[in-house]
């Protein structure tokens, strides 16, 4: 009998358990059809989740009908946000087909524009807003009626009642009226400005071992200054940049003592000062190698930094220290020091050197940098390159130099490791003279420059462009040594060509290195995704004998394919070149895995 009960209750359960559906598997396409605006199209194909769920069968007809339903209301709302407000959208469903076809038709409309924009103050009177000198409006009489520039005008709205004196405008209210009798839309944004203020006292908090006093000098703003958000931003930018704090609020605060005054409260977490860290890195043209360092970035209280590495790998063993006092004699002014010893094999020769340095670094504005430095540095450098005509007392250099380095940098791009618009520009000059060794003075330079484009309003494609230009003049060929003289070649310059490859090469394949050098990239940066980018590019350029390059001269180039993984912290970047001129010492394929873009 107990048999029996559990035999019924076992089949109870199978009949009443779930039984696998027959459209488990139900397989479909999704077209979307009557859209002539490409905008309008690539959002819609976004946004759907017919088109982005295609992968992920549903389980029934009815439960792709469900998908199908709500997909209605989401395509409309995305051609409203386009203006389109007049658009409907309908589907249907081929169930005979395998895979099942569904049909998204629209009939989007005609396109609405704006008729007018009206700005009123709490009183309900027009409210003049100072206008942004050089830069458009977001929304325009005339211009499509979309909604996301509808918020944008604002907040640029309240962003310019901020650069002219009032902290604490604030939106009232916003009413947008859609006529659909004349295609249009008309926008009335009603706003609160508050009072006019001045910059008084700042206040700073959260701080445990960074003196006070640094934050203060990076504040931009002058106190008696009409309130200006841009001073503001510029501020928490520079303490941002600082690398000494995780987070910076800056809050202005009305001082009922002070009418017409605000105080301005800075409150920054402070980060860890002090860092370990530890790296491996391999290229096709310089080997493998290991870094490891430590660092702190608030040495004695006043955000001093002291860096100290060790490198090890197939071309170059090194220790450096590497110190920064910020503020030096003067607010966004630095005196940098360094020391090195250093032995390096690359192809072209083998040095053995000390180094140390200690100089100026100047931050003229948020875009202009210089410096300049004294260095002392004594080597032993033995050439790879046999010429021929030189002996080997010849090829084996020891020299004593005294440099000045100076450079001045101007930067106008967006970001530092990713940069999607702007430019880049840099000159520097470094005279040397012996004291020790051969009689030697020469001076050697560099001029570069870098440009980035988006091609469209995102930075899905971009196109980036760099040149370079270095040379030295003073000392003949045969007379400079050879960890001083001008080589192309590697991942930071002509990457079809390995490290210091890229020129004239002697008979045994080591490079003989130049005077001069010219080096050219073209890249075109792709986005396929939010994380995965691929750059297809192009390199070109040489080394010569003389000061400056014969562009006569035939030029070595190689194209290539490089593979981007977007962090928060920059791209990784995996890039592999060939050589379109391979000469019996080149590697078909070079190989760079660094952090970073190119250039």
């Amino acid at each position: 009998m107990r048999v029996r009960r559990w035999g019924l209750l076992l089949a109870l359960a199978v009949a009443w358990s779930p039984q696998p559906s027959a459209f488990a598997d139900l397989r479909y396409e999704t077209t979307i059809t009557g859209v002539a605006d490409p905008d309008l199209a690539e959002l819609l194909d976004n946004i759907s989740d017919l088109k982005t769920l295609e992968d992920r069968h549903p389980a029934s007809e009815e439960a792709l009908h469900r998908r199908a339903d709500g997909d209605l209301a989401r395509l409309t709302g995305a051609a409203h946000s386009l203006g389109y407000w007049d658009a409907r959208f309908s589907y249907r469903l081929d169930s005979a087909a395998d895979p099942v076809k569904v049909e998204v038709t629209a009939i989007p409309g005609p396109l609405y524009h704006v008729a007018a924009i009206k700005v009123l103050g709490p009183d309900g009177k027009p409210l003049a807003v100072p206008a942004e000198a050089g830069t458009p409006p977001p929304l325009q009489p005339g211009a499509p009626a979309r909604t996301a520039p509808v918020v944008a005008e604002e907040n640029a709205l309240l962003a310019a009642l901020g650069h002219s004196g009032h902290p604490f405008a604030k939106a009232a209210a916003r009413r947008v009226v859609i006529d659909h009798l004349a295609h249009s839309m008309t926008i009335t944004y009603s706003l609160r400005p508050g009072p006019p203020m001045r910059f008084d006292g700042v206040t700073i908090s959260g701080l445990k071992r960074l003196d006070p006093g640094y934050v203060k000098r990076r504040v931009k703003w002058r106190q008696g200054k009409p309130y200006d958000n841009r001073e503001v931003d510029e501020t928490r930018n520079a303490l941002i940049a600082s690398g000494l704090f995780s987070t910076v609020t800056i809050t202005p605060r009305a001082d009922p003592g002070e009418p017409g005054r605000v105080r301005m409260q800075i409150k920054a977490t402070e980060r860890p000062h002090r860092t370990i860290g530890a790296g491996l890195g391999y290229n096709t043209s310089e080997g493998a190698g290991a870094r490891l360092f430590w660092e702190n970035r608030n040495l004695f209280g006043n955000a001093e930094y002291l860096k100290l590495s060790l490198a090890a790998g197939q071309q170059l063993d090194s220790a450096v220290v590497n110190f920064r006092r910020p503020d030096f004699l003067a607010t966004d002014q630095d005196l940098l020091a360094l020391a090195e010893v250093a032995d390096e094999t690359p192809v072209a020769y083998h040095s053995r050197r000390a180094r140390v340095s200690a100089g100026l670094e100047r931050r003229f504005d948020r875009f202009w940098t210089g410096g300049a430095s004294l260095q002392l540095e004594r080597a032993n450098v033995i050439q790879e390159a046999n010429l021929g005509t030189i002996t080997a007392s010849q090829r084996t250099q020891h020299y004593a130099l005294v440099g000045v380095p100076l450079y001045l940098k101007l930067d106008k791009s967006d970001d530092l490791l990713n940069p999607t618009r702007g430019y880049r520009a840099e000159a520097s000059v470094v005279p040397y003279q012996s004291f020790s060794g051969p009689n030697l003075t020469f001076a050697s330079g560099r001029l570069a420059g870098s440009a980035y484009q988006r091609l469209g309003k995102s930075d899905r494609y971009v196109l980036a462009e760099a040149a370079s230009i270095s040379s030295v003049a003073g000392a003949s060929l045969a007379e400079l040594p050879a960890d001083k003289r001008v080589y192309a070649g590697g991942g930071g310059s002509i990457r079809a060509y390995g490290y210091q490859m890229a020129g004239p090469l002697d008979g045994d394949n080591h490079p003989i290195g130049g005077k001069s050098s010219l080096a050219l990239s073209l890249e075109l940066r792709i986005k396929i995704t939010d994380t995965i980018g691929i750059v297809p590019f192009v390199d070109a350029g040489s080394t010569y004998e003389t000061s400056l390059p014969q562009l006569g001269h035939r030029v070595l180039w190689g194209p290539g394919i490089g593979l981007r993984y977007y962090t928060a912290f920059g791209p990784i970047r995996l890039d592999l070149a060939t050589p379109a001129l391979r000469r019996r010492g080149d590697s078909p394929i070079q190989v760079y895995i660094s952090i970073g873009q190119a250039f």
